[in-house]
């Protein structure tokens, strides 16, 4: 398994693949890649219909999968303002690559058999697949597809993220193979040699004590811990310090549903990160961003650039303890609310990245949503920074 990572600013996209390839090839030592993942920032639906023609002598009988955004991860850079083209290409030995376009109608229902599912992606979970999911945010829905994936795939793991280059239905670009997309989603499956891990980092620290959830109904928070929301929100502003105020002020508060499991106590990575609503006028219930559940447990939490920062590098280092072995490649999904414009420095989440694993090409985009796993269910997520890691299952 061999992988190597370039991106081109040229303007124009003939040149621009022109320079991507000569960098590729020298890197890939000539010769043609299984599979080539090619983001782009600053060009439309036109400019990118005519990328896998222009790949395609260098390419040959690989794979092509890309996707717009608005901003991409390639050649050891982050790049927020395009035009630019990002590739990460692979020689992929004893790896099965299956991609599909999905488009909402097609999905089955949540309970519908697994067999439903094997069908649809065309594999069976014999085959140990990760998956990469790309999606159009207007006309799929993501959550869906990734509950029933990880139904019909026990163990699968999935990262990806929703294009951020579309502002409206009908603007998604998703290139698979020769063909362009601009609605539902891309599903690549990776089996074989090839293992797929996932670090997933929600931005956010905990504050505050958890709480149990004593009386709600869908995203209504009515009870915590027998109190009203408003008074429980009180407490907690009161608690914090100064610079803790100010990021709570800055409307940077969210909340942490503890998921399921067999634990005596919850930590940090326990908690699906989720946005606060607000609080009801009328009834002073709190809305937040997903289901709350009586009798589940939940802890606010504060966001800001250093708690980001200091949570991805917390979960890179958790990674290393378990798999201290380099990857060969990775794959980061960031959300379009981290980069420059947040930390106020460019390559932050991709800089900490290379810290703890060194030079590893690395590809990506920066998201409209973000998919990754937590305690070993999928979802979609806000605010995150997602990276798969690309390693071999054997040497």
């Amino acid at each position: 398994m061999r992988w190597a990572s370039a991106v081109s600013e040229e303007r124009d996209l003939g040149p621009a693949v022109a320079e991507l390839v000569a960098r590729l090839g020298h890197d890939l030592a000539r010769v043609e890649p299984d599979l080539v993942l090619a983001f782009g920032c600053g060009h439309d639906a036109t400019e990118l219909a005519s990328l896998p023609g222009l790949l395609r002598p260098w390419l040959g009988d690989g794979l092509l999968i890309g996707c717009a955004a608005t901003g991409i991860v390639a050649g050891g850079r982050e790049i927020e303002d395009g035009p630019a083209i990002g590739l990460l290409a692979g020689l992929l030995t004893d790896v099965d690559l299956h991609a599909v376009h999905l488009e909402q109608a097609a999905l089955p229902a949540l309970s519908a058999p697994r067999e439903s599912w094997w069908r649809l992606i065309g594999l069976e979970p014999e085959s140990e697949p990760g998956f990469l999911v790309l999606a159009d945010p207007f006309s799929f829905d993501v959550e869906h597809c990734v509950r029933g994936l990880d139904r019909a795939f026990p163990g699968a793991t999935m990262v990806g993220g929703l294009s951020s280059a579309a502002a409206q239905p009908g603007q998604a670009c998703l290139l698979a193979g020769r063909d362009l997309y601009s609605s539902g989603a891309l599903v690549l499956a990776m089996s074989g040699n090839v293992k797929l891990d996932a670090i997933v980092a929600q931005g956010c620290r905990p504050v505050g004590e958890p709480l149990f959830v004593t009386a709600a109904e869908d995203n209504r928070i009515r009870e915590l811990d027998g109190r009203m929301p408003r008074e429980v929100i009180g407490s907690l502003f009161s608690s914090l310090d100064a610079r803790d105020r100010d990021i709570f002020n800055d409307r940077q508060l969210y909340i942490g549903l503890a998921l399921p499991g067999p634990r005596q106590m919850v930590g940090a990575g326990d908690f699906l990160v989720r946005e606060v609503v607000g609080l009801d006028a009328d009834s002073g219930e709190l809305v937040i961003g997903d289901r709350a559940h009586r009798n589940g447990v939940v802890q606010f939490q504060l966001r800001d650039a250093e708690s980001s920062a200091a949570d991805l590098q917390l979960e890179l280092d958790r990674h290393r303890d378990r798999d201290a072995s380099r990857p060969a490649a990775a794959l980061m999904f960031s959300c379009i609310g981290r980069g420059a414009g947040f930390y106020g420095v460019p390559d932050r989440d991709s800089g900490l990245f290379r810290r703890a694993f060194g030079d590893v090409p690395l590809g990506g985009m920066f998201c409209a949503g973000e998919v990754g796993p937590i305690q070993g269910a999928t979802f979609l997520h806000g605010y995150t920074t997602i990276i798969g890691l690309l390693r071999p299952r054997r040497s």
